[in-house]
């Protein structure tokens, strides 16, 4: 009976700590939950996108609401997002107010100017004339944006999306309530989740859990065709009734007064081009590269070179998007393109010569995307260093003498150029020692002889110095000029002009 009454007592204390120990998980639990939900919502709180506006004189925060809001009855919102007084009757002048971008009117959303690059133009709605954008420049419904030629601006929207306007562009900002909506009259729109509305179509992102961001660019063409490329996530091209959906890596167009085509591919990558091998239609692989332009890395024997353009291959398995026309190339002075100092378009046949641009000496970083012949831009490559030094080396000849006249048969060829160049005197290289000096021995035939003396750096940069040099026969001197004070009226000067001082000087002594 002992047995059975501390089996009991054993049994129920079992219990009992089985129970506390299931309600601690149960509480713990709980306040995973709740810290969870908590988290979550302050990230919301803080991930809302705010605009700020700053309180004129005399305003109180009643009059901020009334003037701002969709519905003045929620200014108490407003205070969630500043440190001030619960009043609404305070006079905050002068003060700068956080306000949700949700509750303000859409008239009086703003964008903001957050990147210029060169000229870039902005006209307000009420206004005529352009004036020059500045950085954090506010944009309002209607207010209009325009880059001039090799231009680019950013804008970020009052949802917190971002765009870049594109060289030779104009755009009007259309904040909506519920989209960032803006209309493309002409050049082009590299833009995130914002709807572009152009002569001939309307672009939409298509925002789903999945793809929550859309990256694609918008090109209005001189005809007014509109072309859309899509980089990432996927957008909805709606015109004449019809929509389209591209895919990431796809791209479409809509000519004036037709509906959108079915997507095709984007022309790749440099570096797809350059690493990946091709499977052909029947499935084989293409061991094949396309010769469209290669990815140097650089180094001493290529610096001021970029291997692009010049050769466009395609091969019997080549598939559709080996359709390229043109080369886009960017050059830059910062790893972020920031500040571009050299921008265009060319086709793919012209080889592109750096030495030919107006790109001063210096470090630069350089890209490149390839255009299909509708004008479709593909994925840009990453970024390349280059070096570019257009400075060519220093050449000075010591002998022989430029026209000079030389009775042996041979002379010497001497003089200074950079120690690291490279010397070649009439298609021969002479050693140019640690000092830069050179010196060769050169044969001459009768009559006239071209002595052509060049110098190149490693950098490919070259300085070339020609010279004539006549061989007279042996036994025949130089013709020298005769002095004026040889000839017969020149010793008939000398002889009076002596004698007139010999005569003032005894008149001198004597006197």
């Amino acid at each position: 009976m002992k047995k059975v009454k501390s089996l009991y007592k054993i049994n129920s204390r079992f219990q009992i700590s089985n129970f506390k120990f299931r309600a601690s998980i149960l509480k713990m639990l709980l306040f995973f939950i709740f810290m969870y939900f908590l988290t979550d919502f302050n990230c919301l709180h803080s991930q809302q996108n705010l605009q700020e506006i700053e309180v004129k004189a005399g305003d109180t925060l009643w009059g901020v609401a009334t003037h701002y809001l969709k519905e003045p009855s929620r200014w108490p919102e407003i205070l969630n997002f500043n440190d001030i007084s619960a009043d609404p009757n305070n006079v905050l002048p002068g003060m700068k107010l956080k306000i949700p971008i949700v509750l303000i009117k859409e008239q009086l959303r703003s964008s903001t100017v957050t990147s210029i690059i060169r000229e870039v133009k902005v006209r307000r709605q009420v206004e005529i004339n352009w004036a020059e954008a500045k950085q954090n420049m506010k944009l309002y419904n209607k207010d209009c944006v325009r880059t001039l030629e090799n231009s680019y601006a950013g804008i970020k929207s009052p949802l917190g999306n971002s765009m870049t306007i594109g060289p030779s562009s104009l755009v009007i900002i259309q904040p909506e309530e519920k989209t960032d909506e803006t209309r493309l009259l002409s050049g082009e729109i590299r833009a995130t989740n914002i709807p572009i509305r152009t002569p001939t179509a309307f672009v939409m992102p298509r925002i789903t859990p999945k793809t929550p961001i859309s990256d694609y660019k918008t090109k209005v063409k001189e005809d007014q065709s509109t072309i859309v490329a899509v980089y990432k996530g996927a957008v909805d091209v709606t015109a004449k009734n019809k929509t389209v959906t591209v895919p990431e890596g796809y791209s479409t167009e809509v000519k004036i007064n037709l509906p959108p085509i079915e997507p095709r591919q984007l022309p790749p990558s440099m570096e797809l081009l350059d690493e990946k091998q091709r499977i052909n239609k029947e499935g084989k692989l293409d061991m094949e590269k396309p010769k469209i332009g290669k990815l140097n890395k650089p180094n001493i024997e290529n610096i001021n070179e970029i291997n692009i353009g010049g050769e466009l291959s395609k091969s019997k398995s080549a598939s559709e998007w080996l359709d390229i026309t043109h080369y886009h190339i960017q050059i830059a002075k910062d790893k972020d393109f920031n500040d571009i100092v050299f921008d265009s378009v060319r086709p793919i046949y012209e080889k592109f010569d750096i030495k030919k641009t107006e790109v001063t000496d210096g470090r630069y970083f350089w890209r490149v995307s390839y255009l299909d012949a509708s004008g479709a831009e593909g994925i840009i490559s990453s970024y390349k260093e280059i070096l570019v030094d257009k400075t060519p080396p220093t050449l000075t000849i010591e002998e022989p003498i430029d026209n000079g006249r030389y009775v042996d048969k041979n002379v010497r060829v001497s003089g200074t150029t950079e120690p690291d160049g490279r010397v070649n005197i009439n298609g021969n290289y002479v050693t140019v020692d640690r000092y830069g000096k050179f010196s060769a021995e050169v044969s001459l035939i009768k009559g006239e002889n071209i002595i052509k003396v060049s110098s190149n750096d490693k950098l490919g940069n070259t300085t070339t110095i020609s010279l004539k040099v006549i061989q007279t026969p042996v036994g025949i001197r130089q013709q020298v000029k005769k002095s004026f004070f040889l000839t017969p009226v020149g010793i008939v000067i000398s002889i009076i002009t002596i004698s007139a001082l010999l005569v003032i000087s005894l008149v001198t002594v004597t006197g």
